[in-house]
């Protein structure tokens, strides 16, 4: 499922072959280097992007602290944990040296553990964003008795804390093997791996269930929430006169640090119509398709990689031709850079649609310059 190398057919073992040919493993040097080149550049800008997508959270002072920013921390964080730990693992023992596992049988656990983990948390809280959001347009009244930053918290906190549990079993099913033995009978150490230790079937039930429950149903009922606000929005607006008429001022984007100053007021939609506050409807409408284009993203950059893990597991090893275990093992290096291509994307999506978030990250940016600069002799 995880591992880069499942059985593909491998030629008689000899002492004049070198591991990787007695394995099956062959990644071409071009192959190397290039994903080498595209795991610094992800590991770069998403690092240093959710880095200070969580300070600017965190130390933003522009207007009352909103609902909105507590979810960015979330996926700041998350993205951060992911990149930090996963990156460096994956790119020294599956891109360059893929035997033998250099980290533990605890290490092989708790890689994919806070994989699994970071996959749940961030699928969860733009979940919990999109409900959050939909509360707000379609019930106001409701929304302002329910929802609070304080709430918004506790729910983050659930989030994590049931990410825990649901990425726990990974940790178990995963651990530390060897693939070879010597002559004498004894397991060689050069061919120790990271992979699963569960029969096929246990494995199938596994990614079955992992994969609905962390991809596809948190995306659908994303999708469906967004949906139901959008055309809401669409309704609201349509009561509303057009204020896009020659010389009408072009509404402004979406203030994150300051979101739940510019919601719109919370005591009805007949205050919408009434008020005829178009601008704030349209500022809504926003905030949603920041979240449309969140899902979009977490779509194409996760799908190929659960079906990657889904052929793994339904691929018997019998069925593991030569030319199908060479696509598998770049199709593994594909899928999980777009896997990581998701938590860097995610800090340029709050640049392109907040002009006060983007303020503020490239004043936090340019300040860190400048200390930087000041420090050098």
């Amino acid at each position: 499922m995880e591992s880069s190398n499942p059985r593909p057919p491998r030629p008689s073992p000899g002492p004049a072959l070198s591991l990787d040919a007695r394995l099956g493993v062959d990644t071409r040097l071009w192959a190397k280097v290039l994903f080498t080149a595209l795991y610094a550049l992800i590991f770069a800008l998403g690092t240093a992007g959710n880095a200070l997508s969580a300070h600017v959270v965190l130390k933003g002072r522009a207007g009352p602290p909103g609902r909105l920013r507590y979810h960015v921390l979330s996926l700041a964080l998350s993205g951060l944990l992911l990149l930090l730990v996963s990156v460096p693992v994956e790119l020294y023992n599956f891109v360059w040296f893929h035997y033998p596992w250099a980290f533990g049988d605890l290490g092989c656990r708790a890689y994919y553990f806070v994989r699994e983990l970071c996959a749940y948390t961030t699928v969860l809280s733009v979940a919990s964003l999109s409900a959050e959001r939909c509360l707000a347009v379609c019930q106001p009244l409701r929304a302002r008795r329910l929802l609070s930053p304080r709430r918004t918290r506790r729910l983050l906190s659930l989030v994590w804390a049931a990410s825990l549990g649901l990425a726990l079993p990974m940790a178990i099913i995963m651990g530390q093997k060897y693939e070879l033995e010597t002559a004498g009978g004894e397991p060689e150490p050069a061919s120790r791996v990271c992979t699963v230790l569960v029969s096929r079937a246990t494995l199938q039930v596994f990614i079955q269930v992992n994969v609905l429950v962390s991809f596809v149903l948190p995306l659908a009922l994303t999708a469906f929430l967004n949906g139901v606000t959008v055309s809401h929005l669409v309704a609201l607006c349509s009561q509303v006169p057009s204020t896009s008429a020659p010389g009408s001022p072009t509404p402004s984007h979406v203030e994150l640090t300051s979101e739940e100053r510019r919601t719109p007021p919370l005591g009805g939609q007949a205050s919408l119509v009434r008020h005829k506050d178009s601008s704030r409807l349209r500022r809504l409408q926003h905030s949603v398709q920041v979240l449309r284009a969140i899902v979009a993203v977490y779509v194409v950059c996760w799908m190929p990689y659960h079906v990657r893990r889904l052929m793994y597991c339904y691929v018997s090893d019998d069925g593991w031709t030569g030319t199908l275990y060479n696509f598998y093992h770049y199709f593994y290096l594909v899928t999980n850079t777009l896997f990581y291509v998701s938590s860097a994307v995610t800090p340029v999506l709050y640049n392109v649609v907040s002009s006060s978030f983007r303020k503020l990250f490239l004043k936090a940016l340019v300040s860190l310059c400048r200390e930087h600069h000041r420090m050098e002799p």
